[in-house]
């Protein structure tokens, strides 16, 4: 053990090519990683997937009577994520959760700034600057917008995201957002640091069990370059660490989401992959001109990367994960569909857009000393007040609701709600189920306006989604949000088609059978649509939305 502990401590204090580097040791990169996040920009709270993921921590931290909702009393798929937000919301403050983002945001844009200097050692200031301006631009608000109000599409966003609507970052902080975890990982791995990476790589894990297989690929890419090169004792400890690191999130799986029994869990996995997010399970529903083009993105970076440590990791993460995507397609496992094998390209990509920027960057450079010394300290300050003025454009974006927009119909009934919400009230929502594609999509950004938005005519609007953590009140049951054990799956399942037969029969006897069955206080419609339920009045009413009181029925009834 100490014979191999000290192999891993001589390997991590060497200096290497690029240890004593500016963009390794200088401030300026630390300072473009703080850049980059601004200029990334972050979506309101609460936005799209927190309405999942923050759920079971603002129940736990006290926020409204959301202790009392159904879904968030089901098995936690995140529950270290639920306590950090648990325990912001009740000591901390909501901004905090801002912070958090920028600073995986950062960790991010540093972690690429540190490949690109690993890959091509030796470059000078300006053109490690190029290259951050590069990678800062290619994130930017500023470029995705324009790209968004030009062509109608987030060209930008499939040179960082995965395929099947996956990717490391997003609009705001939630579980999935600490796999760039694995970039870091990537990172120290390249830099000789073999064993670090390994255990990187299987924390990730704890963030979200999503990437068990993702970081078990890319473990296992571990081993096998270090084996190639004879070092056993690393791959064990590596492989031996990480292992040890996944038990008890496996554990921890298997214990809460685990098969009730065979048929239960056989039409849960039914549900999900082909009802609630066949987007990521599905192949026939993401694969498409875009898909293809980035997967030959990461192969050319594969090519460009030839003699490095980083070509081995991805030639074989990115081999295993077109492999056992073929295998699901060719067998149709539902299992493995929700394993998503295809989940690597989350980080695959990313590290390609590196790879690919890095060298066109250097190219475009030309020789070294060209410029001289004036030039080359003017090019310096040209770029870096590049970076801050993306970070200002995308400070701006955020500041007037450029991008992330949410709607303003349904503010009126959300802050009712939030004000009069009462012990024991349970609201029932009109639900909108998604259409299913007419072909097939690649990786939909939601950076884009409202008005860009495919929604359809009369329907309540997605955003009601978050209305349980604007309104901090219990609802019965809603499209965005789900449980992940089987049993629970199929309560939601039923649970959200009586909710639509309710609604098509525009309050007739599906509505009352479900009044009857649930102990629902209140009912949300159109403010073109009345209730017709003995003792329903209205709350509260505006020009978009009616809300229904239900006569309390006494306990027992």
């Amino acid at each position: 053990m100490a014979s191999e502990a000290k192999s891993e401590s001589s390997q991590e204090a060497a200096p290497g090519p690029t240890a004593s580097s500016p963009l390794a040791t200088g401030h300026w990169p630390l300072a473009t990683a703080l850049l980059f996040g601004l200029a990334y920009t972050q979506a309101p709270l609460f936005y799209s997937n927190q309405n999942q993921y923050f759920l079971h921590g603002l129940a736990q931290g006290g926020m409204g009577l959301l202790a009392d909702d159904w879904l968030a009393n089901t098995a936690d798929p995140t529950p270290l994520f639920s306590g950090a937000v648990a325990l912001t919301y009740g000591f901390l403050g909501e901004p905090l959760f801002y912070v958090y983002y920028l600073v995986i945001l950062g960790i991010y844009c540093f972690s690429l700034l540190r490949l690109f200097d690993l890959l091509y050692p030796g470059q000078s200031t300006p053109v490690r600057l190029a290259f951050a301006f590069g990678l800062v631009m290619i994130h930017s608000a500023v470029l995705r917008l324009l790209s968004g109000r030009l062509f109608d599409t987030d060209y930008p966003w499939y040179f960082q995201a995965g395929v099947a609507g996956q990717y490391l970052l997003g609009p705001v902080l939630q579980p999935s957002t600490l796999g760039v975890l694995l970039l870091v990982s990537v990172v120290l791995f390249v830099a000789e640091r073999p064993i670090t990476a390994a255990v990187v790589a299987a924390l990730t894990n704890f963030g979200h069990s999503t990437y068990l297989l993702p970081a078990g690929i890319l473990v296992f890419s571990y081993l096998c370059v270090l084996l190639y090169e004879r070092r056993r004792r690393d791959a064990l400890w590596a492989g031996g660490l990480a292992a040890g690191l996944a038990a008890p999130v496996v554990a921890y799986n298997l214990a809460s989401f685990g098969p009730t029994s065979a048929a239960v869990f056989a039409e849960a996995k039914t549900i999900l992959v082909h009802f609630r997010i066949p987007h990521h399970c599905r192949v026939d529903w993401w694969f498409d001109g875009i898909a293809v083009a980035q997967i030959v993105w990461v192969f050319v970076a594969i090519a460009l990367a030839r003699g490095s440590r980083l070509m081995p990791v991805m030639l074989i993460c990115a081999v295993a994960a077109v492999a056992l995507s073929l295998v699901q397609v060719a067998t149709g496992n539902e299992a493995l569909a929700l394993l998503f094998p295809w989940r690597p390209s989350v980080f695959l990509v990313p590290a390609a857009t590196a790879v690919i920027v890095g060298r066109l960057v250097i190219r475009a450079a030309g020789p070294p000393g060209q410029l001289g010394e004036r030039g080359r300290t003017v090019m310096a300050g040209v770029l870096l007040a590049g970076i801050g003025g993306l970070a200002v454009g995308g400070v701006v974006i955020n500041l007037n609701g450029l991008a992330y927009q949410m709607g303003i119909d349904e503010d009126g009934v959300m802050e009712y709600v939030r004000a009069h919400k009462a012990k024991d009230d349970v609201y029932l929502l009109p639900v909108e189920l998604p259409r299913p594609p007419k072909k097939p999509g690649a990786s939909i950004s939601d950076f884009k306006t409202l008005d860009q938005r495919n929604r359809s005519r009369g329907l309540i609007p997605i955003e009601l989604q978050g209305f349980r953590l604007r309104t901090g009140a219990p609802i019965y049951i809603d499209f965005k949000s789900i449980p992940y054990r089987d049993v629970d799956v199929l309560e939601w399942h039923r649970r959200l088609q009586a909710n639509l037969r309710a609604y098509e029969a525009g309050g007739g006897e599906a509505l009352r059978e479900l009044l009857n069955e649930q102990r629902i206080t209140h009912v949300l419609v159109p403010a073109n649509q009345s209730l017709q339920v003995p003792g329903a009045t209205i709350a509260y009413e505006d020009a978009h939305y009616r809300l229904y009181r239900l006569a309390r029925r006494a306990p027992g009834e």
